[in-house]
């Protein structure tokens, strides 16, 4: 009797939102964690069934936390203090290890594409390489490519983007990553530019391999930037290949027509810009 007295005359019976304000958060939080039986109140009041946290609470509150600010699941923080040593220390922070390493990875993966689209669009912002054909060497890439149905073209892209969307594992690729029309070598040949085989989305070499992706080749492309729409393809398409035959050379493979920037990044047409590559070598080559 006289020991339990004593024990709440020197322990501090500290009210929640106190306990909260003690350690930087809210008590909302504090709420939270006791729903979830994360951490709890240490003392009932029998009077007025008032709860309390105790002094000697604040090591564990502050070890949640501390957790919690490498990143860790509010849950697998929960299953370790069920059965807390070193050795279960370890293996949190060895897996959390492993997940910063995935995330760095996936952050520099997303600086390069950002960092590849910006110099991209500032260098299309010069006019003067705009409606230019050239030669251009292409790395070997990937690419993830959806036929088209019968439609009319402004729905089948409409529809092959979000095909390619549902894809993608996450929605920012589908920003990150260039996309566009494919038109089959035979089409571009015949010149019958308004026909088009389908929509597809290019990746990196070294990006990791994804379900139904293929390879495209590296090699000599034809190339040309233009301002604007789909509307717009056909007739660029013929300039280009009218320059290929200028040139003696020779169409080896479909070509795509990817989009650098549309009313995704813009709401003006004057600032959409697309560029047509298609494949080449030199005449019986």
């Amino acid at each position: 009797m006289h020991t339990n007295i004593w024990e709440e005359k020197m322990t501090p019976k500290i009210i929640i939102g106190e306990m909260a304000r003690m350690h930087g958060i809210s008590a909302q939080t504090l709420r939270y964690y006791d729903r979830i039986n994360l951490f709890n109140p240490s003392y009932t009041d029998p009077e007025n069934g008032y709860r309390y946290y105790g002094i000697e609470q604040f090591a564990h509150l502050e070890s949640i936390l501390f957790l919690k600010g490498l990143g860790m699941p509010l849950q697998e923080i929960k299953e370790y203090f069920k059965n807390r040593d070193l050795k279960s220390m370890l293996n949190l922070m060895g897996n959390r290890l492993d997940r910063i390493d995935a995330e760095i990875l996936n952050l520099e993966q997303k600086r390069k594409k950002i960092a590849s689209l910006f110099s991209t669009i500032r260098n299309y912002q010069n006019h003067d390489v705009l409606g230019r054909c050239h030669l251009q060497k292409m790395p070997e890439r990937r690419i993830l490519f959806f036929h088209f149905g019968g439609g009319d073209i402004f729905s089948e892209h409409e529809l092959g983007i979000k095909k390619l969307e549902n894809a993608l594992e996450n929605v920012d690729d589908l920003y990150l990553n260039p996309f566009g029309t494919v038109i089959a070598k035979e089409k571009l040949k015949n010149k019958a530019y308004e026909t088009f085989k389908g929509i597809a989305m290019v990746f990196d070499a070294d990006t990791p391999e994804r379900f139904g992706t293929q390879t495209l080749k590296a090699g000599q492309y034809a190339c040309m930037a233009f301002v604007g729409t789909y509307k717009d393809v056909s007739r660029h398409c013929a300039q280009l290949v009218d320059w290929i035959s200028e040139q003696k050379l020779e169409i080896t493979g479909d070509g795509i027509v990817l989009v650098v920037t549309d009313k995704a990044y813009s709401d003006f047409e004057y600032e959409y810009i697309s560029e047509i590559q298609v494949p080449i070598c030199k005449i019986k080559c």
